[in-house]
């Protein structure tokens, strides 16, 4: 009987560790969040990155009421509707990543055609 609790013991304490990422390194990316989001400016080399978290709304992104409300009207980072509006031709290249809920990447031709593709969702 004790090999048998022993055994539980031990089960319960691995797969706790396993659930608080304990068990395996952490990868730079890995949060609690919902998404962690990047944007890379190819002209510059900048990067930044924010949290968001959708239920509850938080996490380090600044508008994260605005961009869980796109995220929740579209389905998904993907879907979300392009807004209408003119940028100027310039080429200033952006990549976006969001991971966690959903995996999404895409490069624009510069922020302006970012902004207007997704909203508050990548305006950090």
């Amino acid at each position: 009987m004790q090999r048998s609790i022993l055994g539980s013991v031990i089960a319960c304490t691995a797969a706790a560790a396993c659930a608080a990422g304990l068990a395996a390194p952490a990868s730079a990316a890995r949060t609690d969040a919902d998404y962690v989001l990047t944007l890379e400016f190819g002209n510059s080399g900048e990067q930044r990155r924010a949290s968001l978290d959708c239920d509850p709304v938080g996490g380090t992104h600044p508008n994260a009421q605005e961009a869980c409300d796109l995220i929740a009207e579209a389905g998904t980072i993907e879907q979300i509707p392009a807004e209408e509006g003119f940028c100027t031709m310039e080429y200033n290249p952006v990549t976006v990543e969001a991971m966690g809920v959903e995996e999404y990447s895409e490069t624009f031709g510069n922020p302006c055609r970012l902004g207007l593709a997704k909203g508050a969702v990548f305006g950090f």
